[in-house]
């Protein structure tokens, strides 16, 4: 549990009186709000004497959260993603307070660092500890197997805002209907204070929130495609090195790593963590360091200008310009072949296993299909959540593709079983999932299991589905880069390609994508970095 010290930590004589270098002294009389609940760009403010009430709203009546005293500051992480203020500020008393507007909170990230890291910190816990609190954020009202729901719940889950689900089959969710004059049909409906929208396109929602912007008409040193692992760890190196970069998904921070409950053998987190703080942390990362950040934003066309620049066409209608870019969609795990899977997806069969898909399993049976770390996760994680857990394996050996310290865990857990030589052969539900027909592939011999929810983790197919014909590939699909390309005869440079650069000059691929990857998220973090190597060493051959 996070300290009141480390949520509020007092600012020094030094620290006050580098920021009234860059800021201005204002005054505020009691009840006067120094910002509000949605504002965007909303200014920084350090306490010069007096109090300021942090004061939030979600439920509709107004709760204080927090009271800020003389030697503190205002602010949360929107301060450094540039979204809409969650929460407001307002004088409690006369007060005077020391404020840094946004965009010289900027400058002042770049200029002292040391301030930068105690902002970030003390943003973050003040964050999680609001999460823990009453505040419910953005509420989502629909039906648990609505796929419109679980599309908005699954946006808001990777792109960490704050959000309550509300299901129209139990007492809170029928009385947000009522309240409102709604019928079923007309859900999935999202709440932000007195706002209420029925059936929202994803698209409006994200501008909403400050998730999705308008991006500048400019040429960008580096465009990142795909914001898992390795385009996340781009991002970072790229801004952090002083390249212009622009970070774009479909989604939102995390990739597939993202789907992961719990990641324990990922380097400096002994105690492990899960793949969306991971992401949190890196997404937050790259912004601090100046990356833009656009989702959910796909990439439908790529082409290249007379002058070289590359030019990405995105399914918003926008067209940007930039000199290198970089390929980490990562690859997607394929779906199983077996009648009524396409039908019941989002109604019980799910490809990732989050705290949100994980609610449809409680206290009842869950069966994972996979061998690979995902699907080990998976297990371990639905197996806190559900009665029982079946982990299903085509062949016999669990640690063929799965780490050794997952394995140990699995064998290790009363209520996981693992099924060896396993296959779905059938699901049945009306409307949603209820039982699956199992098959030894050995024996040919069948059985049922009742059964809520079905979670896929199996062979995965590149996420490269726009990417130019001109880039050559492997036989599975998967983008070939460096080395392996001097001598494909789409290779038309007479130079040694850099090592993550694929047969079109400037345009990079790392991580899953990448043929002959290891399917590991440090390895794709390591891509990412790497990429921004081969980067520097492109743009340097045009100076």
């Amino acid at each position: 549990m996070a300290t009141d010290a480390e949520m509020f930590p007092t600012l020094t004589d030094v620290e006050m009186d580098r920021l009234r270098r860059l800021g201005t002294s204002r005054s505020f009389a009691e009840g006067e709000r120094l910002f509000s609940a949605g504002d965007r760009d909303y200014s920084f403010f350090a306490i010069e004497s007096g109090d300021v009430r942090i004061v939030e709203e979600s439920s509709g009546a107004p709760r204080d959260v927090c009271l800020h005293r003389p030697g503190t500051f205002t602010g949360d992480v929107s301060m450094f993603t540039g979204r809409p203020s969650i929460v407001s500020a307002v004088a409690d008393g006369d007060c005077r307070a020391l404020e840094v507007t946004a965009d010289k909170f900027r400058e002042m990230l770049g200029e002292l660092p040391e301030l930068s890291d105690k902002l970030m910190r003390a943003f973050r816990v003040r964050r999680k500890r609001l999460e823990e609190s009453q505040f419910m954020g953005v509420r989502v009202v629909g039906g648990a197997n609505c796929k419109a729901a679980l599309r908005l719940r699954e946006f808001f889950y990777k792109n960490n805002v704050p959000h309550t689900f509300q299901d129209i089959e139990e007492d809170a969710g029928r009385e947000a209907l009522s309240g409102w004059g709604a019928a079923a049909d007309e859900t999935p409906i999202i709440a932000c204070g007195a706002n209420v929208v029925r059936r929202p396109a994803l698209a409006k929602v994200a501008e909403c929130l400050g998730i999705s912007r308008t991006i500048e008409d400019r040429l960008f040193d580096l465009v990142v495609v795909g914001a898992g692992p390795a385009g996340l760890a781009a991002a970072v190196y790229g801004a952090s090195e002083g390249l212009d970069t622009l970070l774009l998904d479909e989604v939102g921070p995390g990739g597939q790593a993202g789907q992961s409950s719990k990641i324990e053998n990922y380097m400096g987190f002994p105690a492990g963590l899960s793949g969306t703080e991971l992401a949190d942390r890196g997404y937050l990362q790259a912004v601090k360091f100046g990356a833009s950040f656009s989702a959910p934003i796909g990439v439908r066309e790529m082409t290249v200008e007379e002058d070289g620049a590359h030019l990405l066409h995105l399914c918003t209608g926008q067209r940007v310009r930039t000199k290198t870019a970089l390929i980490a969609t990562g690859a997607a795990y394929q779906r199983l072949p077996v009648d009524g899977c396409d039908r019941l997806e989002g109604a019980g069969v799910y490809y990732s296993a989050t705290s949100v898909e994980a609610r449809q399993c409680r206290d009842a049976t869950a069966v994972v299909v996979g061998g690979g770390n995902s699907a080990g996760q998976a297990a371990m994680f639905l197996s806190g959540q559900s009665r029982e857990v079946k982990l299903l394996l085509r062949g016999d050996d669990l640690g063929k593709s799965m780490s050794n310290y997952l394995t140990k865990r699995i064998e290790r857990a009363e209520n996981v079983e693992v099924l060896f030589h396993t296959e779905v052969e059938a699901l049945t539900g009306d409307g949603r999932l209820e039982r699956l027909t199992l098959r030894n592939n050995q024996t040919e011999e069948t059985s049922t299991v009742d059964c809520s929810a079905l979670f896929i983790f199996v062979g995965a197919k590149p996420r490269a589905d726009w990417v130019p014909d001109d880039v050559a590939r492997d036989d599975h699909g998967f983008l070939m880069t460096g080395p392996s390309i001097q001598n494909c005869d789409r290779w038309k440079e007479d130079r040694v390609p850099c090592e993550l650069e694929t047969t079109r000059p400037g345009l990079f691929a790392a991580g899953d994508v990448r043929s002959g990857t290891t399917k590991r998220c440090a390895f794709a973090a390591g891509d990412g970095a790497l990429a921004v190597t081969c980067v520097h060493q492109y743009l340097s051959r045009g100076e």
